[in-house]
């Protein structure tokens, strides 16, 4: 019980903790002020709210030290958390005790991070990390969270901004979907980057979820979305969709027989992966994997074929300048992708690049492109090539004339800063678009409804078949507006698949009557010839 002790002219309040030992503080100009307090902390005590007045002297650098790790979390979450607090937290307040924190200067430290050359995010992804470090101190050591943003507080100017941006996140209409899926396989040269851009946009999968995708998942006229893959440091990881968001994803049929054709192609085949301890993946068959069977890097392929694909420009790298995607428009539609030049300046002449290491695609009086490999050599003095080698042979172009120049192109942007989760946004859209129930589009999208109504709304048969039977619809009607732009594409599969809007419609008078030969004769009339 708490008691109250004379120390000189003032008391001090004296209290058990919740360890057993006696607790007390001075300084307390009577008996009754002293009493009360103690009696208040063995309230806080009993409703668990009690704060050990020694409990906030440790430091940050102490109490991350025991809540990280205790924490069990994604590897790639944990590796974000450690990066921000090793990076930009503990440099600044680890040897601060967790109680000196103020609100005024941890908002200063955000705004610090921002000016000193790191993205915006970065600086409220750091804050928000320090909040959740110290929301986990509450209540043993802190009262409140110094490092939580108030409501209502900051620019109200940057707030609208960020609403704007995240409500004006580029999402595809079908045709922008395709046309962006075919574009990324024209530039690889590959059928499985077709269809794994449809399968994202048409199922609303989450790009690991996606690369994730083994062949005996793919089920019919469904997928069953149990794990996706995680990236960390380079390597690859096979872990649970997030949230645990596991659940099965009905496909039009088109996406069916897409998919099944891609499993069935032989194209299926165990990815690169050697590692051999957990969580690292070891090895296994993917449906969709790269041409050299390692996994799609979100990165690297946002680099080098999705952003071209949408932008029509390939993005400025350390070394490389931004440059439009050079096309061949003799072949068929959108062009065979050539090696990219810089971009024509606004007034200022356009010399074609040359020098060593640069592909040449246009002749001039001393050289000329060889119509089988395709590089440049000099010119003899009958305009023929010089004798060159392919490989370990002469090429047959050699002492041939030169090939013609290719009918150079360059692409226009279909969505400008469509990313592949956006391609999710585009799904998500289009089934609010066909009146799809709330229900359906949780599990589609591997969200939860909170409250009674998740628990008592269900997905029915036939709410599977209406929202199959309405993206099966879209596919057509995009690939029907994909064949008024050309009758043929550089894509094997998606040329496959304009065959059917090539053919002729039935002409009058083509439903001939059979032969007579193929049937039994009608008994004659009486007084005919046979």
């Amino acid at each position: 019980m708490a008691y109250a002790e004379k120390r000189g002219d003032l008391w001090r309040a004296r209290w058990r903790a919740p360890d057993g030992t006696m607790r007390s503080k001075p300084g307390f100009a009577s008996r009754r002020d002293a009493e009360n307090y103690g009696r208040d902390q063995e309230a806080a005590i009993r409703s668990r709210t009690y704060i050990d007045p020694r409990a906030g002297r440790i430091t940050l650098t102490d109490w991350v030290n025991r809540w990280y790790p205790a924490l069990d979390l994604e590897p790639t979450t944990l590796a974000n958390y450690r990066y921000l607090i090793e990076v930009h937290i503990l440099p600044a307040f680890g040897d601060r005790p967790i109680s000196s924190l103020t609100a005024e200067e941890i908002s200063t430290w955000e705004q610090g991070i921002a000016s000193s050359g790191y993205s915006r995010r970065t600086s409220r992804d750091a804050r928000s990390t320090l909040a959740t470090v110290l929301a986990d101190a509450i209540p043993q050591h802190l009262a409140a969270n110094p490092a939580q943003r108030k409501r209502g507080k900051g620019r109200k100017g940057r707030r609208r901004i960020e609403q704007y941006e995240r409500a004006e996140k580029a999402w595809p209409a079908p045709l922008q979907a395709l046309l962006v899926a075919e574009r990324c396989a024209a530039l690889s040269g590959r059928d499985t980057d077709f269809v794994m851009i449809l399968t994202i946009a048409y199922t609303g999968m989450r790009w690991g979820e996606a690369i994730g995708l083994r062949p005996e998942y793919v089920r019919g006229g469904q997928v069953a979305v149990d794990w996706k893959l995680y990236e960390l440091n380079g390597r690859f990881y096979r872990g649970r969709p997030k949230d645990g968001s596991i659940r099965p994803i009905d496909l039009p049929p088109f996406l069916a027989e897409l998919l099944a054709s891609q499993v069935a192609a032989g194209t299926i085949r165990n990815c690169t992966c050697h590692s051999t301890t957990e969580p690292w993946c070891r090895g296994q068959t993917y449906v969709f994997l790269g041409p050299d069977g390692g996994h799609f890097r979100r990165s690297t392929y946002s680099r080098r074929f999705f952003r071209p694909a949408a932008d029509a420009w390939y993005p400025a790298t350390g070394t490389r300048a931004a440059a439009p995607v050079l096309a061949d428009a003799s072949a068929p539609f959108p062009g065979r992708v050539m090696p990219p030049w810089p971009a024509a300046l606004p007034g200022q002449p356009f010399t074609v690049p040359s020098g060593r290491g640069v592909i040449r695609l246009a002749s001039d009086s001393r050289t000329g492109r060889c119509n089988v490999c395709g590089r440049a050599f000099a010119r003899r003095r009958d305009g023929t090539l010089i004798t060159h080698a392919s490989g370990n042979s002469p090429c047959p172009g050699s002492g041939q004339p030169p090939a013609d120049d290719p009918a150079l192109a360059t692409w226009l942007p279909v969505l400008p800063r469509l990313t592949p989760h956006g391609l999710r946004h585009g799904h998500q859209t289009w089934m609010e678009e066909a009146g799809t129930s709330d229900v359906l589009r949780a599990e589609r999208m591997g969200h939860e409804i909170p409250g009674m109504r998740g628990v008592y709304a269900h997905v029915s048969p036939a709410m599977r078949t209406d929202l199959t039977t309405e993206l099966q619809h879209r596919w057509q009607t995009s690939l029907r507006d994909r064949a008024r732009l050309s009758p043929r594409s550089i894509v094997p599969v998606l040329d496959a698949l304009l065959a059917a809007q090539r053919e002729p419609a039935t002409k009058i008078g083509s439903h001939l009557a059979p032969k007579i030969g193929h049937h039994r004769r009608a008994p004659p009339k009486a007084g005919e010839r046979r």
